[in-house]
């Protein structure tokens, strides 16, 4: 997998949430910036971010308005397969510019680094 990125979780089951406790024990709540994958056959399939952490990508299972997402989920577990979800966390990165001083948001910036270099089919909505 990529250079930093851990395991947080993976889905196994149809309907079933993923499993993620073996990987990040009770920590899907915490609120940090990460850039996550979601690996089938140790193919990158997506992309994303999250300012808020693991539970973002240990929910496109019930996700409804990210439908390609779910629906390569869904598909990709009813066929046998495991999506696995790897992430990294993302600090902020303090910046000076035109006099002041502030927090950047690095992680958007990996993100669509990675989706340029992997062209990961479930990016993009339906």
């Amino acid at each position: 997998m990529l250079k930093g990125f851990k395991k947080i979780g993976e889905y196994r089951e149809p309907g079933a949430d993923p499993v993620y406790e073996e990987y990040i024990g009770r920590t899907k709540s915490a609120v940090v910036p990460i850039v996550y994958l979601l690996v089938v056959s140790g193919v990158i399939k997506y992309v994303g971010e999250s300012r808020r952490g693991y539970s973002r990508p240990l929910s496109y299972h019930k996700n409804k308005v990210m439908r390609r997402q779910r629906e390569g989920v869904l598909s990709a577990v009813a066929n046998g397969g495991v999506v696995e979800v790897f992430a990294i966390e993302v600090p902020h990165i303090k910046m000076m510019f035109n006099g002041a001083n502030f927090d950047c948001y690095v992680a958007q910036d990996y993100e669509k680094y990675l989706i340029a270099q992997h062209t990961p089919e479930w990016n993009g909505r339906i």
